[in-house]
């Protein structure tokens, strides 16, 4: 196998570790295709952003006459684990016992990808699961992210900005969000059936189904930023006198999002997490999806920390969501100002949560590319305060202890 490297991430990777995961998808490739094709095939290693999973690309080779490969595709993603035996996702293993239809489908990468195709997502195919070399062979989707055609749909030239422009706004951006809410609002109305369903449980198990963020997540991440965005970058001194007003307002906020209707959350859909194949937006990076608040992915997706959008696209792009989701039967959306303040609530726990991400993955984990996105993370939720005078008391503790948000 042919080996080229187009990451930026290789001066701190461990040699070793990157052959004896060459080692795994060679091997994986020769289950799938022969010895022949994954020893002519050429492997481009991609990286993984902020988390542990790697994506690798391959180029197979043309294939014997009479012969091809799925979808005709000779270019190949793969999703490896950094050793043997892991799970491509954030939690353990499940109990291969535990009712799921075998051992691939216990991998919440292959379980979520399974369901979600089942009710029509956009997502890339899996076309090979080692489970015991923890590689998966997916569709490769090419490298047309959301994010760049947002930036050319309003005239910018993503080359030129190391932090996001903006704010944007304009028609033809609005066009490319309201695709993407297309996907949310079938997702959402798909979820609904699925609940109902009395053959779900037996017929399209979906482990993000068995989970839900909870009170101790929903916390636990706003004490993320706390920790990290605060006292690391600020001091305990800096912190100390307000924490007992960040506990209070920390709960209370808590408590705001579990009283929110619940629905399926991709959890990360995301700027670059979407991308286009053949006039088709995908969506990719769905492993963690779980239960949470109607509007959880509407914030991930409208208060992008690498896209900010003009204020009035938002509402323009929130109301398209209200009146389709109405028409569609969803029930939260029979009240358009409450599901505006359901939005503000979760863009301040959520993105006050990744700014506190990009400072812990800078300390812990040496990678300071996401340093640029702190500040417009923390401006989303200083925005969103302003629009709950009920929280103005978090917005002034925040302003007295926290320079970007003042």
């Amino acid at each position: 196998m042919n080996e080229v490297n187009t990451s930026s991430q290789g001066a701190s990777r461990n040699p070793s570790s990157d052959d004896s995961m060459r080692t795994r998808v060679e091997a994986a490739l020769a289950d799938r295709f022969g010895e022949a094709i994954a020893r002519e095939a050429t492997l481009d290693r991609r990286g993984g952003h902020a988390s542990l999973r790697i994506y690798w690309r391959v180029e197979l080779p043309a294939p014997a006459s009479g012969w091809s490969y799925p979808r005709g595709d000779r270019v190949l993603r793969v999703l490896a684990l950094p050793e043997a035996g892991a799970t491509p996702g954030e939690a353990p293993p499940p109990d291969p016992h535990a009712g799921f239809r075998d051992a691939a489908d216990a991998w919440p990468f292959v379980n979520v990808q399974r369901y979600l195709h089942r009710i029509g997502m956009p997502v890339p195919a899996i076309d090979h699961v080692d489970v015991a070399r923890g590689v998966l062979l997916i569709e490769d989707l090419g490298d047309e992210l959301f994010e760049h055609a947002v930036w050319r749909a309003a005239g910018v030239d993503f080359d030129d900005h190391d932090v996001p422009p903006g704010p944007l706004g304009g028609e033809a951006v609005f066009d490319l969000y309201r695709t993407v809410l297309d996907v949310v609002l079938e997702l959402h109305r798909a979820a609904r059936r699925s609940l109902a369903d009395p053959a779900f449980g037996e017929a399209a198990r979906c482990v993000a189904f068995e989970r839900e963020f909870d009170r101790e997540a929903l916390r636990w991440e706003l004490d993320h930023y706390r920790e990290w965005g605060l006292q690391a970058r600020l001091g305990d001194d800096a912190v100390r006198p307000h924490e007992a007003a960040l506990a209070d307002a920390f709960d209370r906020l808590t408590g705001a999002l579990l009283a929110l209707p619940q629905t399926l959350a991709l959890k990360d859909l995301q700027s670059r997490n979407v991308m286009r194949k053949a006039g088709r937006w995908y969506v990719i990076d769905f492993q963690d999806a779980l239960r949470a608040p109607f509007v959880y992915d509407l914030v991930a997706l409208l208060r992008d920390s690498y896209v900010v959008l003009d204020d009035a696209l938002v509402d323009d792009l929130l109301d398209y969501y209200v009146a389709e989701g109405a028409r569609a039967g969803l029930p939260w959306c029979e009240d358009p100002a409450a599901v505006k303040r359901a939005f503000h609530l979760q863009t301040v726990q959520r993105k006050l949560k990744d700014a506190g991400r990009f400072i812990f993955v800078e300390r812990e984990k040496g990678k300071d590319e996401f340093l640029p996105y702190y500040e417009p993370s923390v401006g989303y939720a200083r925005r969103a305060l302003d629009e709950l005078p009920d929280f103005a008391d978090l917005r002034d503790v925040l302003a007295e202890v926290e320079p970007a948000f003042g």
